[in-house]
Formats: structure tokens, sequence, C-alpha cells
């Protein structure tokens, strides 16, 4: 797809307005091919969707939500989940906003089936030796947990401490390489030793009680979660996980972005169900009853 500068972006806007019944607007400038082939995928039948809009960072999307004009243009504005939903912050109440129910957009994307279908098609194995290989929930099981109490803890941080950045630790911090011939994996010493550091920064700041209850209140609503991984950074741990999975598996020659494109089009809609409902209903009077 054509790459655009962000100063067309307003007159990208008019050039599709014919072609799709709602604009649809995401924080990734540039990623507009992927988001493009998820919603051929996830959309409702009777809606329009031609092309996806990238604006470039969760503040400016919210500008430009705050800014819409109404009278004009039926829209969706799309924003990460991150630490606020994982939190339980409830999103700003701007009309046309919607939050993912997890910590970003690749996170949805993983699912037992898109594993499957991604070995099928890459490593060229039949559907139950796929199946057998990815052995999805078991690996899930495994990453999932450490991951899962470290994300706990950098929301935990994240309110105590806001100025730290925990966006800045990704895969390579938590993962090491067995052999030459094997792809990285989860090292749980490594995990454990940043869980740690988030413990250590959390309670240096307010003291060991408040931080301690702040940890609870987390954790006891991520329990409530059919899919706890879901707030797990899905772009900068689960996905890089994934990918060596897949290479476990022999699929070894699908670079990461060609995965996400291709786990786009191979995605389990249920879980985008909240997202088709908002294009539904922000859709509005363009859109057939």
């Amino acid at each position: 797809m054509l790459t655009w500068p962000k100063r067309a972006l307003f007159a990208i806007k008019y050039l599709f307005s014919p072609l799709q019944d709602i604009d649809i607007y995401v924080e990734d400038h540039e990623d507009e091919v992927f988001y493009s082939e998820l919603f051929k995928k996830i959309k409702p039948s009777n809606i329009r969707i031609k092309r996806v809009f990238g604006v470039g960072g969760k503040a400016a999307l919210i500008d430009r939500a705050e800014s819409h004009g109404w009278d004009t243009r039926p829209a969706l504005f799309l924003i990460d989940g991150d630490f606020d939903w994982v939190r339980g912050d409830r999103p700003p109440p701007i009309r046309g906003l919607h939050r993912l129910n997890a910590y970003c957009i690749e996170n949805l994307l993983l699912h037992r089936r898109a594993g499957i279908d991604i070995c099928v098609e890459e490593a060229s194995v039949p559907d139950h030796e796929a199946e057998r290989q990815i052995a999805f929930d078991d690996w899930i099981s495994c990453v999932g947990p450490p991951l899962v109490d470290l994300f706990v803890w950098f929301a935990v941080l994240s309110i105590v401490c806001p100025t730290e950045r925990t966006t800045g630790h990704r895969i390579g911090a938590v993962i090491t390489r067995r052999s030459k011939s094997s792809p990285p994996s989860l090292d749980s010493t490594k995990t454990e030793a940043l869980r740690a550091w988030a413990e250590r920064m959390a309670v240096a700041a307010v003291g060991r009680s408040k931080v301690r209850a702040l940890y609870e209140k987390i954790r006891q609503r991520v329990s409530m979660f059919d899919r706890q991984f879901d707030i797990v950074s899905g772009k900068s741990f689960l996905l890089p996980l994934f990918e060596f999975r897949l290479r476990e598996c022999g699929v070894k020659q699908l670079r990461r972005s060609a995965m996400r494109i291709n786990l786009a089009r191979n995605c389990e809609p249920s879980l985008f169900l909240p997202l088709v409902r908002a294009i539904r209903r922000n859709a509005g009077r363009a859109t057939k009853a």
C-alpha cells in the first residue's frame, strides 16, 4: 500500500470518503496495511471499510477524536488498552473513542487456530501435526503466568512512579538463546529479576504496604479475565515469543511484519466483538438497519 506523509491525512480522508461508511483512526502511523487486512476479516458485512488512517500516537488520536466533526462523517477512534485498561481506569469519555480490552491489538491476534493455520501454510505440515507442534495452550500456560505477574507489577509501578518508563523494557530483557541452532526462549530467571526490579522501584516510591494493596487489587482484577495474558504487551513480548515458537515448529522465513498480517488474516473474530459492536454503533445512519 502506498505510504502517505502525515500532513496528507486530511486530503486522503476525503479521497476515501465515498468508498467507505465510517472512518477508522488508529494510533500507529504507516500501519494501514495491517489494519486494513484485519478489518477485512472482522468488519460487519454491511459496512464498507476501505482504508484505516494512522494518526501517530495516542495523544494525537484523542485530540482528533475530541475535535471530530460528527455532523460530517461517522468515525471510530481506536486506542490500545495499555496500563490504563490493566489498572481498570475508565477510558476518556469522548464520543467515538473505543479502547481495546487488551494491552494492544497484537494480543487479540494470538489464539490457537491462528498458530495452526500459519504452521500449515508456512511449514507445509498437516493440520493435526501443526496442532501437535504448536501446542498453543501448553505454550501459553508456560510463558503466560510469569509475564502476567511481571505486567501486574509494571501496572503498579505505572501508578506510584509514572515517570519510570516500563515500556522501555522489551523481550530482549527476558529471553535466552540456549544454543546457536535454536530460537530464543523465555528465561524465568531474567523474568523474575525484572519483576523484582519493578517491585523494588514501587516500594521505594511509596512503601511496601501501599504497594502490596495496589498489587492485590490489580491481581484480583486480572484473575477475572478469561485470557489473563492479554495484560502482557502483545507487541513487545508475546508476539516475538510466538515468532520463536513458530520457528521451533519449522516456520523459518516469516518476518514479524508479515506474521502480523498473517495473524490478522487468520484471526478469531469473536475476540474482536466489542470492536465490531463499536463500529456498528458509530457507523450509525451510514448503514442499513
